[in-house]
């Protein structure tokens, strides 16, 4: 009787093996290859390996070498930079060899004072289309590096609308600076956060330390080279607008009531008898609920354009709004922006040609990170037992003492005061406080352009006369207005200071070309000359006062606060 029941066993234990194995057959398959260069047999390292229709996919490693789950009537999709696009069905071993894109190798790209075709480059670039920067909403150019380059890293320390990241090719150089130098249409700039995403045609970023041998010291960091759009078609029309929410992706969790006060009881910290007298037992404040909102990121632009095998046009204006996400209006960038581009060929030796960018903009934000604490970190570090408010008729007594002493005790828009904590008195505060207690204020324009003319008296030789230029002027505010956060952080006087900028820069310059090919070999030169030169003037002034003294002496302060 065993033996018949262990010989059943071992027959049930091979059809569940069979079944299994008929499953694995009819549903899954674990691919197994590697993905190499058809020409030279070397092994692709980073190829994206990709289930056609899905989200699916890997990538090959140092070797070559892959593995991916697919069903068996799948189809896997390679694809790599530089190379043709492959799609091949799945099988349980798949190798495959890539062919280079003739294509991509002939496609002409700027290279400091000239162009090149890729095949011939030695140094390290990468280039970042229009195509791949349409449909994000983003604010700043410097946004459309992030993931779109090799090397390039973008990133932001700031989460305040209109803040531009920072950008850093090859890690941080030792001049001083990791920014990389900027030159939009020719012109030489520290800085592209002028300019509409919309009406990019191309980037290329220079990486290696070759680009200093173009562009001096400065290029030390690596070089970004924008190309501006010219116009194209017989004529067209279009408008694109972007509407975006924004919210914070993820805060860290935080004690609620119960928990803050079984934590600083067990301290030693607060004591039972402090939670009776200043807790109503009730209150549980999520101070990144009470403090934070969704947001709107919203931008319109209409651009015209066209042109003939004589010339070419591009005019466009966008306007973009971005109110941040604490509560209310305190932290919002609105920016104006116009680019006019143009060219015509004069005589077939000849052509002339300008680009011009336009903007203005208006930014107003909170504290970040001060003397008097940031936004965040009070958020993370209010006790959730004081409440946002209180009603001007049930305060608390250490904020009825405090108001009763002349504590300048802020209040919202219906007369409430905001909670001022009787548990937690360090740099942070209730974070509406932090909010209302100053005000900041930034405005702006630049004007940025050029215009060249190229000169072509014969075949393969180009002279280019250049001339660029870019006008800057800045307006910023900031009023600091008594507050009382907590025993250790209050003001109890008026501060006001305000500068105002203005910044002149020209460069001229004028360089020659040469290119001829003979054969299999080309020859490229270039000769030329460059001249800079950058005027700036700034004027700032500040003002210290209680508000009673502003008062009494009729102070244009006052008037300005009220």
């Amino acid at each position: 009787m065993k033996q018949r029941k262990k010989r059943l066993a071992t027959v049930f234990l091979l059809m569940c093996l069979i079944g299994i194995q008929n499953v694995l057959a009819q549903g899954e398959l674990l691919v197994k290859g590697s993905v190499t260069d058809k020409n030279t047999h070397e092994p692709l390292i980073g190829v994206t390996v990709k289930v056609k229709g899905s989200t699916r996919g890997t990538v090959t490693d140092l070797d070559g070498n892959y593995q991916i789950s697919a069903s068996a009537d799948a189809v896997l999709e390679f694809s790599y930079v530089g190379y043709l696009q492959e799609d091949h069905k799945a099988t349980r071993r798949l190798d495959v060899k890539l062919l280079p894109d003739t294509k991509a190798l002939d496609e002409v790209v700027v290279v400091g004072y000239g162009v090149q075709k890729k095949s011939d480059l030695t140094g390290s670039l990468s280039t970042v289309k229009a195509e791949d920067i349409q449909n994000r909403a983003i604010s700043n150019i410097n946004e459309a590096f992030a993931g779109k380059a090799s090397g390039v890293q973008a990133y932001s320390s700031s989460g305040k609308p209109g803040s531009t990241p920072n950008i850093q090719i090859r890690g941080i150089g030792s001049n001083g600076s990791s920014a990389p130098l900027f030159v939009i249409d020719g012109r030489v700039s520290t800085s592209a956060g002028n300019l509409d995403p919309n009406d990019i045609e191309s980037m290329e970023i220079l990486k290696d330390g070759a680009s200093a041998a173009i562009y001096g010291a400065a290029a030390g960091n690596g070089v970004i080279l924008i190309t501006t759009k010219k116009g194209k078609g017989n004529g067209k029309i279009s408008y694109d607008m972007q509407i975006a929410s924004q919210s914070l992706a993820k805060v860290p969790h935080v004690m609620n009531s119960e928990q803050f006060i079984q934590y600083y009881n067990e301290r030693g910290v607060i004591n039972m008898e402090s939670i009776y007298q200043n807790w109503d037992f009730k209150t549980n404040t999520d101070w990144t609920d009470a403090t934070f909102e969704p947001s709107l990121f919203m931008k319109h632009n209409i651009s015209f354009q066209g042109g003939s095998d004589r010339g070419q046009f591009y005019i466009s204006g966008s306007y973009l709004d971005n109110n941040g996400m604490v509560k209310g209006d305190n932290d919002v960038y609105r920016r104006m922006t116009a680019t006019i581009n143009a060219e015509y060929q004069i005589k077939p030796w000849l052509k002339v040609g300008t680009t011009n960018q336009i903007e203005k903009y208006n930014v107003r934000s909170v504290s970040e990170n001060n003397e008097y604490g940031g936004m965040l970190t009070a958020v993370l570090q209010m006790d959730p037992l004081t409440p946002v408010t209180y009603a001007p008729d049930n305060l608390p007594a250490h904020m009825a003492k405090a108001l009763a002493n002349g504590k300048h005790l802020l209040t919202d828009a219906n007369g409430n005061y905001y909670g001022v904590s009787a548990f937690y008195a360090g740099e942070q505060y209730n974070p509406f406080i932090m909010r209302d207690n100053g005000i900041s204020r930034n405005s702006g324009f630049n004007v940025n352009g050029s215009i060249y003319a190229d000169f072509k008296p014969f075949k393969g030789f180009v002279f280019t006369s250049r001339f660029g230029y870019r006008l800057s002027g800045g307006r910023s505010s900031s009023t600091s207005l008594p507050f009382y956060g907590n025993a250790t952080q209050s003001r109890d006087y008026i501060d006001q200071s305000a500068s105002s900028s203005t910044s002149i820069y020209y460069q001229w310059e004028n360089f020659a070309n040469y290119m001829k090919k003979f054969g299999e070999h080309t020859i490229n030169a270039m000769a030329g000359i460059s001249f800079q030169e950058t005027t700036n003037d700034y004027v700032n002034g500040s003002l210290t006062a209680n508000k009673e003294d502003a008062v009494k002496k009729n102070n244009p302060l006052f008037f300005f606060l009220n």
